[in-house]
């Protein structure tokens, strides 16, 4: 007896629910970049400089650290980013939703459970840095994985 397998290719929106606030901003210039930033990108602000690049250490002391916002625009490429800083670009800086944390990049093998200011009293994760912008995660179950 022949076995028929299928699949339901379905996108969901990365937004889940609620109302996001996106503003345009300026990423900043990366030179070793070899990558493409694509959309759903972990984001953290250069604090002197006001341009955005994406969140890869939370240790360090520009501003960086935290978590504040979400790339949500075309992907970037590399060569782009290498080349100087790429304008106009939109980034989820706050509002108040949901969208699926299993579309969330996050770079540089950091999640969202990654301790920021460990060893402080302010210590926090990347979680309670975007919940404090008004972006809130939400787990979501790919149904399809569960047949059979």
């Amino acid at each position: 007896m022949a076995v028929q397998g299928s699949a339901t290719n379905q996108n969901f929106t990365f937004v889940l629910s609620g109302e996001t606030l996106t503003r345009t901003k300026t990423l900043s210039q990366d030179a070793g970049r070899t990558t493409p930033l694509v959309f759903g990108t972990l984001m953290a602000k250069i604090a002197a400089t006001d341009k955005w690049e994406p969140f890869t250490d939370e240790t360090a002391t520009d501003g960086t650290a935290i978590a504040r916002g979400i790339f949500c625009g075309d992907d970037v490429t590399a060569a782009a980013l290498v080349a100087g800083d790429v304008t106009d670009q939109p980034i989820y800086v706050g509002g108040c939703f949901t969208f699926d944390n299993q579309q969330l990049v996050i770079e540089n093998s950091k999640l969202l459970t990654t301790v920021v200011d460990a060893g402080a009293v302010t210590a926090h994760t990347v979680q309670d840095d975007l919940e404090s912008f008004g972006m809130f995660t939400e787990l979501t179950v790919d149904i399809d994985e569960l047949e059979n």
